[in-house]
């Protein structure tokens, strides 16, 4: 049973229970007025990251804030990527995250996530710590997107071979060129994960973990348009790819993203389950 302490400060006595924390940055509720606005975030994560779940729970409580608004990408880079030598049974590492750290930022702290690929005012780089994500998440919810962007697929489960095709449509004239971007990711993965508050956690779930980039340029995308597009105009990309059989069709999600070819910002995301 828990039990309740009674602080006494200034002549009032709270209660102290064992609730968990009201965080002010977090609403009862979903925000209003989101739109189709979809943001990419690019979580730098490892096995071997003692701070990384704290970074993982924060992205979760603000996908709960945010469900339909942000794609979540994990990538398992750098020097506390590699796995445990006893208890990790994958190696999460990939060519395309290491493309991918050399082309945006390789973080100087942990946890770190790129929103966007934005470089905002003020600060430094690319990379933000967890607690700069709730304020800069919610500038760039909050921002029309200037091309609408979906993303279909089908999927046979015979062949295990996936075909993705990804339409864009300009909302307003666009003089910057476009790169399309297509990934895989799967959620549910239960492995070995280090925690700076439980040491060794061997059931550890590992959630968004990037498995295949499905454009061949890792860094900066496969051309969409590159030379802008004027308002109403359509483009579209397709893209085929056969799943290992050790992947979980189930458990894995496609996010498609459009960036700015010269800056690499990302004008729009979308996503939808491998499986529904």
């Amino acid at each position: 049973m828990k039990t309740l302490l009674p602080i006494i400060l200034g002549g009032f006595i709270f209660m102290l229970s064992g609730c968990k924390e009201v965080r002010p940055d977090l609403n009862f509720g979903p925000p209003t007025g989101l739109g189709d606005r979809v943001v990419l975030i690019e979580e730098f994560t490892g096995a071997q990251c003692t701070f990384c779940p704290l970074g993982t729970e924060e992205l979760s409580n603000l996908l709960t804030l945010y469900p339909d608004n942000l794609a979540v990408v994990g990538l398992h880079v750098g020097f506390f990527s590699t796995p445990h030598p006893t208890y990790s049974k994958y190696d999460f590492r990939s060519p395309e995250g290491n493309a991918l750290e050399n082309f945006l930022q390789k973080p100087s702290l942990w946890p770190s996530a790129i929103i966007n690929r934005n470089q905002f005012p003020g600060e430094i780089g690319l990379q933000l710590g967890k607690q700069q994500w709730p304020t800069y998440i919610e500038q760039e919810v909050a921002r029309d997107p200037i091309i609408g962007l979906s993303i279909t697929r089908d999927y046979d489960a015979s062949t295990r071979l996936l075909k993705v095709n990804v339409v864009g449509v300009a909302r307003q004239n666009i003089d910057a060129a476009l790169r399309v971007n297509v990934v895989l990711t799967e959620s549910g993965i239960i492995d070995y994960q280090k925690d700076s508050r439980f040491g060794d956690v061997l059931d550890y779930n590992h959630k968004h973990v990037l498995r295949k980039m499905l454009n061949t340029n890792f860094e900066g995308g496969d051309p969409l348009a590159m030379n802008g597009l004027e308002q109403g105009a359509t483009v579209g990309y397709n893209v085929e790819y056969t799943l290992p059989e050790e992947w979980n069709p189930a458990n894995c999600e496609l996010i498609a993203f459009v960036t700015d070819g010269d800056t690499r910002y990302v004008y729009q995301a979308a996503k939808t389950k491998l499986i529904k």
